[in-house]
């Protein structure tokens, strides 16, 4: 089960957007061999690792979250929910700052 987003963000913001999430998830991560991320993190009481890819494709970043060894009984659309949760969290920190730092450079100039 994987789930794939094209965020209009470099590269360099999404890992570090990622690495953030998986801070706040309290998850215990690593980067494997072929640069992905592996992470195991409890989604809405279920523990899953994940595997987390982030590549560029200008104009945008391509983020995969893929489900690599689901809890114990997690349905199919359980999965795809967890990783739906995943990929949404990196993507709404993404456009949280852009709306803080746009504000920030708004209210900067007005001054």
């Amino acid at each position: 089960m994987a789930i794939q987003r094209l965020l209009p963000y470099t590269k360099q913001l999404v890992l570090l957007a990622l690495y953030d999430v998986l801070d706040q998830e309290q998850s215990d991560y690593r980067k494997d061999t072929d640069g992905d991320i592996l992470a195991g993190v409890n989604v809405y009481g279920n523990y899953s690792e994940f595997a987390f890819s982030v590549s560029e494709e200008l104009p945008a970043t391509n983020l995969l979250v893929t489900v690599v060894s689901p809890g114990v009984g997690l349905s199919e659309q359980g999965k795809r929910r967890a990783a739906n949760y995943l990929a949404d969290r990196v993507e709404q920190l993404l456009e949280n700052e852009l709306k803080i730092n746009n504000l920030m450079h708004s209210q900067i100039r007005e001054a």
